[in-house]
């Protein structure tokens, strides 16, 4: 995924703002699961809800710099899995911060943790399922 860091991402250093950095990964992540065929919502008749979320910053960025977000899915246990970022400026080809968001797969009718759908597990290991 590709993404222009606007004014309204900024805070009063007049630097990316953390608040929006975690908006961007959100919309990074619905982008992956759209691009799979899935929601949030939905995945296989499961919905994804986050137990953890971890930001590493590295280096700053500024209004106008172009990021360029790769996401990859891992680290799968019996409910859920975990979801990597590594995000690019790319003029600068640096580093602006690496992340991990935990998510587990929910029955929501049912209101209980499910296990992660194989097909799901299957389709996520395939080679060409990685997004940027």
């Amino acid at each position: 995924m590709e993404r222009k860091v606007g004014i309204s991402d900024l805070n009063y250093a007049k630097h990316l703002d953390s608040t929006a950095m975690v908006a961007i990964l959100h919309e990074a992540r619905l982008q992956m699961l759209g691009d799979l065929g899935f929601t949030e919502g939905n995945i296989y008749g499961l919905g994804l809800v986050v137990t953890d979320f971890a930001i590493e910053y590295r280096a700053e960025s500024f209004a106008n710099d172009t990021l360029i977000i790769d996401v990859s899915v891992g680290e799968f246990t019996r409910y859920g899995c975990d979801i990597g970022f590594t995000v690019n400026n790319a003029a600068l080809d640096q580093i602006v911060c690496k992340a991990k968001v935990g998510v587990v797969f929910m029955d929501f009718d049912k209101h209980q943790l499910a296990d992660v759908p194989a097909a799901f597990k299957t389709r996520i290991e395939m080679p060409q399922v990685r997004v940027a």
